[in-house]
């Protein structure tokens, strides 16, 4: 068949580390002169690319590595539910301040419930500066 050309599969060969990164790739093809394009996951489970994202909960932590990694999954989680219950801190002093009426002591409570949301970040944030900063003294 003169001018066109029908492939039904290309043996291609795509390593992917181990600790490849979650997203999406995208390879151009072009054969004779037609471009195509496949799409693929990397690092997803059950994206069929034999790339698995790495284990959440380390089974036998035998180095300074995993025992960071394993700090930097709890570290994250904690980071996430700090960031949560703050919000929720500044939204009821919000609405104390609203509802407080100039009452002094509430006033007050609401004060103290910004104070404490702003504590709780700023305790989140250094933790996150700590796993930070041991990553960089074991050099990982």
């Amino acid at each position: 068949q003169s001018g066109n050309i029908t492939l039904t599969t290309i043996p291609v060969v795509i390593n992917i580390s181990s600790t490849a990164v979650e997203e999406v790739k995208t390879v151009e093809v072009t054969v004779a002169g037609v471009a195509g394009t496949v799409t693929f996951s990397v690092g997803a489970a059950g994206g069929g690319t034999g790339a698995t994202p790495r284990e959440r909960i380390p089974k036998n932590i035998t180095s300074a590595n995993q025992f960071i990694e394993l700090l930097d999954d709890i570290v994250d989680w904690i980071f996430v539910i700090v960031l949560i219950f703050a919000a929720i801190f500044i939204v009821l002093a919000g609405f104390q301040f609203i509802t407080g009426g100039g009452d002094p002591q509430a006033v007050s409570q609401a004060r103290n419930k910004l104070l404490y949301a702003a504590v709780g970040i700023v305790v989140a944030v250094l933790a996150r500066g700590i796993i930070a900063a041991l990553r960089n003294l074991i050099g990982s």
